[in-house]
């Protein structure tokens, strides 16, 4: 584990010119991922794989297309908000140079609520890069829903729309009566009813050219489109990349505790005790919410 400091955008590009890398570690990229953004990020060192929201660009592509080649990949590591370290995972590569699109009820709310915060830190600074990215998004799904007619969907955005307030649907009960089996049923139903990305769009109101810039942000975070993604592989662990920069070591103990200056840091060992123990409460709550189901 070890401190490499932080930042509120989805990953931090490290070193950040081009003749700094090129004067560490014979200019390799290194990349600190935040884990509430990317909750596809290695789990561990060594992690085979995982998926990304962004990688370093190459400098020598006029289309600044994803290098294809490996760069160091550092995780930051939280429990419950408080950042217990960085873990450096090893070598990671680029498998496939076409984004993919994760569903946005697969991300937690954890990780909504962070980003969306985030979002609205940058948006409030005048030149926070938000700014830019919300304009963007604004031509992006004017395009999309332009040449794209088809209507709202599916029913489960609709519904939680309404739920949340952003756009009335008068046909959509945001939260119909059925329980048991029955309800189980109709989500499921729902998860796999089919939408095109203009049609979610609708059904969130993201149509709506008039929208500010924060209701467009809170609006993003339940919008499949927003979750780009990119599909990494483990290359390998270089111990030479670990031992250059050990010594920025975390500000936490073992426990998530504030260490005194001689207690020893928290280790990656003790990340992976905290993740398996959280997991497993985790399972827990899913086989209690099972039982009330039945």
């Amino acid at each position: 584990m070890m401190k490499l400091g932080g930042g509120n955008v989805s990953s931090k590009l490290w070193p950040k010119s081009s003749k700094d890398r090129l004067a560490r570690m014979g200019g390799r990229y290194a990349v600190g991922y935040n884990d509430l953004w990317n909750f596809g990020a290695p789990k561990y060192a060594g992690d085979p794989s995982g998926y990304v929201s962004w990688l370093p660009k190459d400098e020598c592509d006029n289309k600044r297309k994803p290098i294809r080649g490996p760069f160091s990949a550092f995780v930051k590591r939280t429990v419950k908000g408080s950042t217990l370290g960085w873990e450096y995972c090893g070598e990671y590569e680029l498998t496939d140079d076409l984004p993919g699109v994760i569903a946005a009820h697969c991300v937690t709310h954890a990780s909504k609520t962070a980003i969306l915060n985030d979002i609205l830190k940058s948006l409030s600074k005048p030149n926070g890069e938000w700014n830019e990215s919300i304009r963007w998004w604004k031509t992006e799904l004017k395009n999309l829903c332009t040449s794209d007619k088809r209507p709202a969907g599916p029913t489960r955005l609709k519904r939680l729309a309404v739920a949340l307030g952003f756009k009335e649907w008068s046909n959509v009960d945001p939260d119909p009566m059925d329980t048991g089996k029955e309800r189980q049923d109709r989500e499921e139903k729902e998860i796999r009813e089919k939408a095109s990305s203009a049609a979610k769009a609708r059904a969130l109101g993201l149509d709506d050219e008039e929208l500010s810039n924060i209701c467009i942000a809170k609006r993003l975070v339940y919008f499949d489109d927003f979750y780009g993604s990119y599909s990494i592989k483990f290359v390998r662990y270089d111990e030479d990349m670990y031992n250059f920069c050990k010594e920025g070591e975390t500000t936490k103990n073992k426990s998530n505790r504030k260490r005194h200056p001689e207690e020893p840091c928290a280790k990656a060992d003790d990340w992976n005790a905290i993740f398996d123990q959280m997991m497993a409460e985790n399972d827990r709550s899913t086989k209690r919410k099972r039982k009330r189901i039945r």
